[in-house]
C-alpha cells in the first residue's frame, strides 16, 4: 500500500512537473507598470527601438539643449581652449558653478559643467565663445545640427534649457542625439564621467554627475538629469553589458520615480533582447551570374542585429544585383546589396562582393597577349637578344659577301 501510494505521489509531481512546464511563461514587459508619461529604450548599435512609450511627446528641451551645446563645442573648438566668463553667463538665471566674470576657464572644464550639473552659466558662456560673442549665432548652430540629425520634434531658442514655449523637444530626438553623440570620443568621455575636480579660482570642489544611477545601477557608463519646474524630471542614462549599450530616456514627475523606471527598462532590454550575428563574413549568400558564369557573393564582416530572445525577428529579405556588373570582377566591386527588413522596421543593407577575383575566359589571341603583358620584362630582354642576334648574323652574312666578292674579282693565278 505504501509502495503504491509512494508511487502515486510521484506521478502526481511528474504530470505537474509536465504541465507547469508546458505553460507558457509570459515575460514582463514596461507596459504593465511603467508610469513615466513618455520613455524610450534604445539600443545604440543600429538604434533599434526596444520600448516606447508616447515618444514623440512635446517636452521643453531643458536637459536637450546642454548635450546639444555640449557637442556643438567639441565640434567646433579646443578643449584647452580658454574662455573668458562674461557678465552675462556669470548672472543668467540658473548658474550653477558660480563663474566668476573675467576669469579664464579652459573650454574642456566648462564641458564637464554643463554635464555634471546643471551649468547654464557655462552653457551661455560655451555660446558665447563658440559663437563669436553671439549667443543666437550658437543657437543657430544647434538647429542646424539637430536638423542634420534628422531631429525631427527638436527646435532651440537658447542653450541652457531654460522654459520657452517656442523651444522643444521629445525623448526620440534625445536618444537619437546620444546614439550619434557617443560615437565622438570626447563626448562619450564626459558624458561618462562621474565627477571631476572643480577649481574656481582659490576655491575647489567635487563636481559629481547627478545621474544617481551610476551608483546604484551595473553597467551605467554615461547619464544627465534634469528638471523641469514646469513638467518634472528627465533622466538620459547609457549602461552596457556583454557588449549591449543601451540608452534610456525617461520623463516623469519625480526624480525616484524617474530613475526607478530607467532601472526597469535596462533589466527588461538586457534580458529580453540579444545581440546577435545576422550574417556572417566568408559565407556564400547568393550566386549570381555575370556573362554566364557563376560568381558566389559573401559579406566581408559579420553583421549583427539585435533580436528578442526566442525570434529571428526578419520580417523580409531582398536582393538588389549590381546592373553594371561585368567581367572581370574584383573581389572590392560591390556585386549586389541584401537588404533586411526587422519586424521594427529597422532597415539593414549588406554589401556584397564575389568571393574571388573571376577573369573571363581567353580565345588563343586573348590568352597569348595576356602572357606577354604579364611577362613584359622577360619579354623586352628576349626581343633584344634577338635583335643582337639578327644584327650579328646580318653582320656575318655581309663579310661573307664581300669575301667572296673579293675571291670572285681576283682569281688565283
Amino acid at each position: 500500500m505504501r509502495k503504491l501510494h509512494h508511487k502515486l505521489v510521484l506521478f502526481i509531481i511528474l504530470l505537474s512537473s509536465i504541465i507547469l512546464n508546458s505553460i507558457p511563461v509570459l515575460a514582463w514587459t514596461p507596459d504593465e507598470e511603467l508610469t513615466a508619461s513618455s520613455a524610450i529604450l534604445m539600443d545604440t548599435m543600429r538604434g533599434q527601438i526596444l520600448f516606447e512609450k508616447d515618444a514623440d511627446k512635446v517636452l521643453s528641451p531643458s536637459i536637450m539643449c546642454k548635450l546639444m551645446t555640449a557637442l556643438i563645442t567639441m565640434d567646433k573648438t579646443q578643449l584647452n581652449s580658454k574662455v573668458t566668463i562674461s557678465k552675462n553667463a556669470a548672472g543668467i538665471n540658473g548658474a550653477s558653478l558660480n563663474l566668476t566674470v573675467g576669469n579664464l576657464y579652459t573650454v574642456e572644464d566648462l564641458l564637464y559643467g554643463i554635464m555634471l550639473s546643471p551649468g547654464n552659466d557655462a552653457a551661455i558662456a560655451l555660446a558665447e565663445y563658440v559663437g563669436d560673442g553671439d549667443v543666437n549665432k550658437f543657437v543657430g548652430y544647434m538647429n542646424e545640427t539637430a536638423k542634420k540629425l534628422m531631429l525631427n520634434d527638436t527646435y532651440f531658442v537658447n542653450p541652457t534649457g531654460l522654459y520657452d514655449e517656442k523651444q522643444f523637444t521629445s525623448v526620440r530626438d534625445i536618444a537619437k542625439l546620444i546614439k550619434s553623440a557617443i560615437a565622438n570620443p570626447v563626448f562619450n568621455s564626459v558624458f561618462g564621467s562621474r565627477g571631476i575636480a572643480w577649481i574656481n579660482g582659490k576655491d575647489s570642489s567635487v563636481l559629481t554627475n547627478q545621474n544617481k544611477l551610476f551608483w546604484s545601477y551595473n553597467g551605467v557608463d554615461g547619464g544627465k538629469i534634469g528638471t523641469n519646474p514646469k513638467q518634472g524630471v528627465i533622466s538620459v542614462t547609457t549602461a552596457t553589458r556583454d557588449g549591449r549599450r543601451l540608452v534610456a530616456v525617461v520623463f516623469d514627475k519625480d526624480e525616484e520615480s524617474t530613475l526607478s523606471q530607467t532601472t526597469q527598462l535596462f533589466d527588461y532590454g538586457f534580458t529580453n533582447y540579444y545581440n546577435g550575428i545576422l550574417v556572417s563574413k566568408d559565407t556564400p549568400l547568393r550566386t549570381i551570374a555575370v556573362q554566364n558564369v557563376d560568381v558566389n557573393l559573401i559579406s566581408k564582416i559579420d553583421v549583427y542585429y539585435t533580436y528578442p530572445v526566442g525570434q529571428s525577428y526578419i520580417k523580409d529579405i531582398s536582393f538588389t544585383k549590381n546592373e553594371k556588373l561585368e567581367l572581370p570582377i574584383k573581389t572590392d566591386t560591390v556585386a549586389g546589396v541584401l537588404k533586411y527588413i526587422l519586424e521594427d522596421g529597422t532597415e539593414i543593407d549588406v554589401d556584397l562582393y564575389s568571393d574571388k577575383e573571376i577573369v573571363p575566359e581567353q580565345d588563343y589571341k586573348t590568352k597569348i597577349k595576356t602572357i606577354l603583358d604579364e611577362n613584359r620584362d622577360l619579354v623586352l630582354i628576349v626581343t633584344i637578344l634577338i635583335v643582337i642576334e639578327f644584327v650579328l648574323l646580318f653582320y656575318n652574312i655581309i663579310k661573307l659577301i664581300i669575301k667572296i666578292a673579293r675571291k670572285m674579282g681576283h682569281p688565283s693565278k
